[in-house]
């Protein structure tokens, strides 16, 4: 039993399962004492913390029962269990049409009275106990079901709607409903993309993964058999993707204290602080048949959990996606597993992955990374998207000095705009030449930018269509020695007059980055590059120079510094003030929401529309203190990044660009039959 194997190994002092024993019964006592479901510091309505909150009390009750703890869970998961179906169906913003309609927050308050049925149950009478069970049934489960009847397509929404059914009915024993959602539950698992990594974001990834997860471990200690139907490799694959997308973790500051948090790679609706539930890493870490998987689950909790088991806030580790660990943590530490990095497990330092994003490092824990929302397959999971194709962010001595925005409130009215194309880091175009003044005013003329709403894919017969091609193709992604390189072209994300968008990173060593666009159209358009600087926390020393010729933008963030230099005739205006959001939160006006000119936007305008260009950026990367010693010098197609002791030069050419280094040392990106390989 694994309740009597938590009691034994706390017993034995094992330092793990102690730790979070002890962060699990401060967490929970902290509510009792409140009285309620939530204290009078809530940000967030009762739907959104339920099922985290329920289900940590009732891991604690069924270890250490205790009245004062009963009382608690009696009183909140009846007053849930009594609430009308109306409410059950979630918040007033949510569909609430007849016959009713379960949402996300439905299979929430599922996994919330589900824990508690299941591990606490002796805190209720037989009476009580029928009203929980009927509560789960004919509103939970029914709801629930009328939305994946309603619905047909395959995104992180199916998911947990459909996992809400399948916990609720595994704690009730209805086997005929097992019966019939199971196979469901095992087709939304199809929404990942073959190597684990998900079409929508790393957090709604995460979501899909946790509804997963709760799914296959409330079946396998009962149903085994029926657990055994679950793929878990489906998303264990992704793992690879999680730890390419983490970049490290140190403290945020303000109200978010000094502890230390991560930092990952944001792109589309994902927060700057993501990290993947610890639950769903130890279910990895215990369920998956792939060593190094299993492996580097345990070394993300151990480094990223094991750490700080006390960091909040654990009301939005769920739905607020701010992830936390939960109750699953204690039963899933029983099962033994070793911690394996990602150096160990050899994985690539240039690595790209079929969602599209990629990344490149200099070495691991080292000093740059630079990930990129490119060239990918098509998606099996579609949805949360924003126009950031051929973006990238830009990270420097632990610094993200280039950043994705990053997403807030849904209901924000700058959600559409933070989604745009023109608040990332890639280009955007002028369709109309019209004959306007200052640089903001232009950005506000005809702007094309990228598609980010795509159609669903459908399910038909109970199989899903083919996935959704978004217009983003890989050319390139490659690694010789010192030298990384991507490609990508995503014309058709821009539609027409573009013809032909590519986007080409070569990365020299730590210090040197080199970015090519090459951009036709079938008739003159201006082009805009979009430059966005972290200023989330007003530290951004930002200095720009519009030298003919010699035109730069210079950013330095603590310890570090970034020199980016526009290859072109550009004009570089004023910054906009955008935003750059820490984390989502439900309501608006929360903390990790970014505030006005938290983010700096950088545009560099073409001075008249062409049809065809190549334009070289180059960007050095160092101590805050030493950036200034770099220099561009620039001839016809050569351009070369120095400091006087190291050199890197990029020379362009037709379907060719060349690297030499400062020892004269060459590295040759070349495409034949638009395959474009890095030769050294």
């Amino acid at each position: 039993m694994e309740r009597q194997k938590i009691k034994d190994l706390i017993a034995d002092g094992d330092p793990l399962l102690c730790q979070f024993r002890a962060a699990l019964h401060e967490r929970v006592y902290a509510r009792v004492a409140t009285k309620g479901l939530l204290g009078p510091d809530a940000t967030t309505a009762w739907y959104y913390p339920a099922a985290e909150y329920l289900s940590d009390a009732a891991m604690l009750y069924t270890l250490e029962p205790e009245e004062r703890l009963a009382n608690w869970l009696r009183t909140v998961a009846l007053d849930i269990a009594r609430t009308s179906a109306y409410d059950w169906a979630g918040p007033a913003f949510r569909d609430h049409k007849e016959p009713l309609t379960g949402h996300l927050e439905t299979a929430h308050l599922c996994w919330a009275l589900a824990a508690v049925y299941d591990l606490a149950k002796d805190a209720f009478s037989e009476s009580e106990q029928a009203e929980i069970r009927q509560a789960l049934a004919e509103k939970g489960i029914a709801l629930c079901r009328q939305w994946i009847a309603k619905n047909n397509h395959l995104a992180n929404w199916r998911g947990i709607l459909t996992s809400g059914v399948v916990v609720a009915a595994a704690v009730l024993g209805d086997q005929d409903t097992l019966d019939e959602y199971i196979p469901e539950l095992v087709r939304c698992a199809l929404a990942f993309q073959p190597d684990g990594s998900y079409g929508e974001s790393l957090q709604y990834g995460n979501y899909l993964a946790y509804a997963l997860t709760l799914g296959y471990e409330s079946l396998c200690r009962t149903y085994p058999e029926r657990a055994a139907q679950l793929d878990v490799s489906t998303y264990g694959r992704g793992l690879h993707w999680m730890v390419s997308s983490l970049f490290y973790q140190k403290p945020m500051g303000g109200s978010w204290g000094t502890e230390p948090r991560a930092r990952a790679a944001n792109f589309n609706d994902s927060a700057a602080i993501y990290r993947p539930s610890g639950d769903v890493l130890l279910h990895l870490a215990a369920r998956s048949n792939v060593p190094d998987e299993r492996g580097l689950a345990r070394y993300l909790f151990e480094t990223y959990y094991a750490t700080v088991p006390t960091q909040g806030p654990h009301d939005l580790a769920t739905f607020g996606m701010v992830n936390d660990w939960g109750f699953l943590t204690l039963p899933l530490l029983t099962h033994e597993s070793q911690s394996i990095s990602p150096k160990e497990a050899d994985l690539p330092l240039t690595h790209s992955f079929s969602n599209g994003h990629a990344f490149l490092r200099d070495v691991w824990d080292g000093r740059t990374i630079v990930a990129i929302n490119g060239g990918g397959d098509p998606l099996h999971g579609p949805g949360h998207l924003h126009g950031d194709l051929n973006s990238f962010i830009l990270v420097h001595n632990r610094e993200r000095l280039l950043v994705d925005p990053g997403h807030s409130c849904y209901r924000n009215l700058i959600h559409g705009l933070e989604s745009s194309t023109q608040t990332h880091n890639t280009c955007t175009f002028l369709v109309e030449a019209e004959s306007l003044g200052l640089q903001e005013d232009k950005a506000k003329a005809t702007v094309l930018e990228q598609r980010s709403v795509l159609p669903r894919r459908l399910i038909t017969n109970g199989v899903p269509g083919p996935p959704i091609d978004r217009g983003n193709r890989r050319l390139s992604v490659d690694r010789q020695d010192v030298v990384s390189v991507v490609g990508a072209e995503i014309s058709q994300a821009c539609g027409a007059p573009i013809q032909h968008f590519s986007r080409f990173w070569l990365l020299a060593g730590s210090h040197v980055l080199f970015v090519v666009d090459r951009i036709e159209a079938s008739q003159p358009v201006t082009t805009i590059w979009n430059w966005l600087v972290n200023n989330r926390d007003g530290k951004a020393q930002v200095n720009t120079s519009n030298v003919p010729g010699a035109t730069h933008l210079t950013v330095r963030r603590n310890e570090a510094g970034m020199k980016l230099f526009h290859g072109s005739n550009g004009t570089l205006g004023h910054p906009v003030y955008g935003y750059v959001h820490d984390a989502y939160h439900v309501e608006p006006a929360n903390r990790g929401a970014g505030r006005p000119g938290s983010g700096l936007l950088y545009r560099w305008t073409e001075p008249a529309p062409l049809q065809t260009r190549t334009v070289v950026h180059a960007i050095a990367l160092d101590e805050a203190h030493r950036i200034d010693t770099w220099q561009l010098r620039t001839e016809p197609n050569r351009y070369t990044l120095t400091n006087g002791h190291k050199q890197w030069t990029l020379e362009t050419g037709t379907n060719l660009y060349r690297l030499v280094s400062g020892h004269g040392r060459v590295w040759t990106v070349a495409s034949e039959n638009d395959r474009w390989t890095l030769q050294y």
